[in-house]
């Protein structure tokens, strides 16, 4: 079988390439790529287009890699009819049994929303940026979002003000992509409600992700870790991500574990107009003395500051499938997080996780100081959380629902009117709402 990936990133072996050492999100796509070049009859080919990078086509272990050069300062959610052209005859010159495009919110969807192709597509949907929009500014009032928006950052169109921007362009994508497109998967019961209501006569495919193996190997053990201390792993990335809701809850909880500590891992640093923001408001809050910044982390590092905390803190107020936390779960340490999205879908509250309202930073603290006060409640929910993620994450059941998803649609039976597929059965629509 013949597989053309389309990734909206480069992969890490298209940085090696050019010499640049790997980072960046979508480390899971690399982990399922190692994993699909072992199976048996699969040749897998990997296409990306992406701004800043040079027209280029090479093979490394076993994958031919396709990039497609695109203007260095252009949004990544701009749909040039030359780009899309180019993934269009890529496809007609590979000839693959099935394309596989990951992301629902660029271009690449288009190929298969306005059948522009004749091979058979799978969309895996990662996050929807059109129900991200009401949240994008997070907590902040509307003062605060100008507070952290420099003049410099909005003449240059850099800031949160131009990426908002860019994600109005990426819903519009996402909107057309889900609506038209014929098969899709999907991880969460939030996933597939969005894609039923716009597209009922979808195929939705239920396809976990693959965490890289660093994640794995270490287990948290309470009598290790660094007490009364919280991690959260996207400090500094956008207002969403709820950093301002954690900062006013260990703001509580300082009063009553006055030794606490927030450990920021994450580019936290001093250039951006939010950065400062962010800074300020820490200082603002008092904890100063309290938050530790960790700086950019890979991923041994990574799973050794999970381990080394005593709680782990998701404050976002929309996330997909948070592959933050699922590593937080993989390597067994209590989670909080807020119930959003399709979080659900991977906390069970009370057994693996405790849950609270997003935005609420009360809550937030209520439940950071409830695993602080009960060791018997941190160590279950921890072992919860790693017997979950390890299912879950199992290389060999990721594999066996991709594999079934591309077995499906290279022999047609995916023309069933079905919305799911779960663990190799069909789920008919009536009763997958």
């Amino acid at each position: 079988m013949r597989v053309l990936w389309f990734a909206n990133a480069p992969l890490p072996a298209v940085q090696i390439h050019r010499g640049e050492a790997p980072a960046g999100s979508g480390q899971w796509m690399t982990c399922l790529l190692d994993q699909l070049v072992q199976v048996a009859g699969v040749q897998m080919e990997v296409a990306t287009a992406h701004p800043g990078l040079d027209d280029d086509e090479f093979h490394a272990d076993g994958v031919r890699y396709f990039v497609f050069g695109q203007p260095r300062f252009e949004s990544i959610f701009e749909a040039r009819k030359r780009d899309l052209d180019r993934c269009v005859s890529l496809v007609a010159e590979r000839k693959p049994d099935v394309v596989h495009i990951h992301g629902s919110e660029r271009f690449f969807g288009l190929m298969a929303a306005r059948k522009l192709i004749d091979v058979p597509a799978l969309i895996s949907i990662q996050g929807l940026v059109d129900e991200c929009l009401p949240v994008f500014f997070g907590a902040l009032s509307p003062a605060e979002i100008w507070r952290s928006q420099g003049l410099v950052e909005l003449a240059t169109r850099r800031g949160h003000f131009w990426r908002y921007r860019d994600y109005l362009k990426g819903a519009k994508l996402g909107r057309e992509i889900l609506a038209n497109a014929k098969a899709f998967m999907g991880r969460t019961a939030w996933d597939r409600a969005h894609l039923s209501s716009v597209n009922p006569a979808a195929v939705y495919y239920h396809g976990d992700e693959l965490l890289r193996p660093q994640f794995s190997k270490g287990a948290w053990n309470l009598d290790k870790c660094e007490r009364h201390s919280v991690i959260f792993t996207n400090g500094g990335s956008e207002p969403r991500r709820g950093l301002e809701v954690l900062i006013g809850a260990m703001r509580i909880v300082l009063r009553e574990f006055p030794d606490a500590q927030l450990r920021l891992a994450g580019t936290l640093g001093n250039r951006r107009s939010y950065e400062r923001f962010v800074h300020r408001r820490i200082s603002d809050a008092g904890l100063d003395g309290a938050v530790r910044h960790l700086g950019y982390l890979n991923a041994d590092r990574m799973a050794e500051e999970l381990q080394r905390a005593h709680v782990f803190a998701m404050p976002s107020f929309l996330e997909n499938s948070s592959n933050s936390l699922c590593e937080a779960m993989q390597v067994g340490m209590p989670c909080v997080a807020s119930y959003t999205g399709g979080i659900p879908s991977l906390l069970d509250e009370g057994w693996s996780g405790l849950m609270f309202p997003p935005g609420d930073s009360a809550m937030l603290a209520a439940a950071i100081c409830r695993i602080f006060r009960s060791d018997d409640l941190a160590a279950r929910l921890g072992e919860s959380a790693r017997t979950a993620a390890s299912e879950r994450h199992s290389p060999a059941r990721v594999v066996a629902q991709v594999m079934n998803a591309y077995h499906d649609l290279v022999s047609g039976l995916e023309s069933a009117n079905f919305i799911g597929v779960q663990h190799g059965k069909a789920i008919p629509c009536a009763e997958s709402r």
